[in-house]
């Protein structure tokens, strides 16, 4: 039995727990009160093309100095918050992580492994690319809407015994949450930075869908711009892709990758919908500041960064 903690008991955080706790595994959730009320009064509830799941009441707070001292020996912790919050939740958890923790930060965007190291150091980080939706529909009650690929779970570096990150990938494919090890974390990272970061902030800005955005000239030369670069920035920074340079990637992205999700609008235009913050800065803005740092110029990515700030900040008007 491995010991768990989910820091961020959203969409992503409540399925994962539910269905480790559901294998067996002490799971402890730390969430919105909202959620995590609904999580220790009356369980969790999964549904969708995972297959339908209940499991029982499970110890849920709001934050990780809530949790009793007898309870904080704590295995792994799976940070699931928004890229935003990735520094905050990681001090949080500072009094629960143990000589031997891990912590596996399964979020969006570029930073994040960088940021729980700094506090915690590589030898305890890892990193999950996650591509499955799931939606929240009530306290405790989420769908898995669609299934992309396997979870890729590594070490951002490669600098952590793969054995043991296969041994951690076991246990969460015997919980049913499809996983695999992988030593190219890196460009899983990027790829899945890629594809948001030429869609989600546009389509948000826009409110159209995917495949909107791909049939028209205007908007595919502003996708291939913000791209194109990526590639300059990343190659600049010695950053790791699958592809050798933005045209292969262009050819995947158009051809493979848009098309089966040519129908959805972004998340992101449901954060500005709401008035909520974005992860624009873990996106394009991550893209914006690697190329000041490496003097490569990334108009196109200021420029839609700059577009996402401004709407985010008419919530505040």
């Amino acid at each position: 039995m491995t010991r768990y903690l989910i820091f961020g008991a959203g969409a992503v955080g409540t399925l994962l727990g539910g269905l480790l706790a559901k294998a067996g595994n002490s799971v402890t959730f730390i969430g919105r009160k909202w959620n995590i009320e609904g999580i220790r009064q009356d369980g969790i509830r999964i549904s969708g093309i995972w297959g339908d799941h209940d499991i029982p009441p499970q110890p849920a707070y709001e934050a990780a100095g809530d949790i009793p001292t007898d309870q904080r020996e704590i295995d792994q912790i799976i940070i699931t918050v928004k890229a935003f919050d990735t520094e905050k939740a990681t001090q949080s958890c500072l009094p629960v992580i143990q000589d031997a923790s891990l912590v596996i930060s399964c979020q969006n965007g570029f930073g994040n492994n960088q940021i729980i190291a700094d506090r915690i150091g590589w030898r305890r980080t890892l990193g999950a690319r996650f591509i499955t939706g799931v939606e929240i529909t009530a306290p405790g009650v989420v769908q898995v809407t669609v299934h992309a690929d396997s979870v890729r779970l590594g070490h951002y570096r490669r600098e952590f015994p793969m054995e043991q990150i296969e041994s951690i990938a076991r246990t969460l494919r015997e919980a049913g949450i499809p996983t695999e090890a992988t030593d190219q974390l890196e460009q899983y990272v990027w790829a899945k930075i890629l594809y948001n970061a030429a869609l989600n902030p546009l389509g948000a800005l826009l409110g159209v869908t995917y495949g909107e955005l791909a049939d028209n000239q205007e908007t595919r030369s502003i996708m291939n711009r913000i791209i194109e670069e990526a590639f300059a920035v990343t190659g600049k920074c010695g950053i790791e892709q699958f592809w050798p340079d933005a045209d292969a990637y262009k050819d995947a992205f158009y051809n493979q990758m848009l098309p089966p999700t040519a129908a959805h609008f972004p998340s992101m235009l449901r954060d500005l919908e709401r008035g909520r913050q974005t992860e624009i800065n873990a996106l394009n803005g991550a893209i914006s500041q690697l190329g000041e740092k490496a003097n490569v110029s990334t108009s196109v990515n200021d420029t839609i960064a700059s577009l996402i700030h401004f709407r985010e900040k008419l919530r505040d008007t």
